[in-house]
């Protein structure tokens, strides 16, 4: 009993749901025999999407047949990962590859491409550039106050030794101002 593979033209929201819900059987399936449960699926997703091989040597290469419905696979899942973000999501998708008995995981991040829409890494960027001019900013006014603080010590120092120096004629001052203004005489 063979399934209609999806085309470009044939996917839609019901064939995504009924995928799904084809996944989540098999997961329920694998409850203790998962590796001829997992090679059944992997089986089906290879018959289903055309996959060859993949190379991850050299960056990665793939050898695909026809890649038409690969692709609408792909749309499929971008269109239901990314919902209703506005640029990109970064869902995580674990994977572990081994390359030369090395496993290392990798992240994907899937991306709307629009006019004006950013990727991760120009957002990350354009944050750190903001976050390198407010601390700019933040130094540049820290140093201002240190400054101001310091010509403010300055003035007060000097008005305490005016004030010093002119005491005694500030009280003369006083003292003749008071006895013009309340004569005796």
């Amino acid at each position: 009993m063979t399934k209609q593979r999806h085309t470009a033209s044939s996917i839609n929201d019901q064939a995504l749901d009924e995928l799904y819900a084809e996944r989540d059987a098999l997961l329920v399936e694998l409850g203790g025999r998962d590796e001829e449960a997992r090679d059944r699926w992997i089986e089906k997703q290879l018959a289903e999407t055309g996959l060859k091989a993949m190379d991850f040597r050299n960056g990665m290469a793939m050898e695909i047949e026809p890649a038409r419905e690969l692709v609408a696979h792909w749309v499929g899942a971008a269109r239901a990962m990314l919902g209703d973000a506005p640029n990109y999501t970064e869902t995580p998708i674990e994977m572990e590859v081994k390359v030369g008995e090395s496993p290392e995981r990798f992240a994907f991040v899937l991306q709307r491409v629009a006019p004006g829409a950013l990727t991760p890494h120009q957002a990350r960027q354009r944050a750190e550039e903001r976050a390198d001019q407010a601390e700019e900013l933040l130094r540049i006014a820290h140093d201002t106050s240190n400054r101001v603080e310091a010509s403010l010590d300055r003035v007060r120092a000097l008005a305490e030794r005016w004030e010093n120096a002119l005491a005694p004629d500030l009280r003369y001052a006083r003292a003749v101002r008071a006895a013009l203004a309340d004569p005796k005489e």
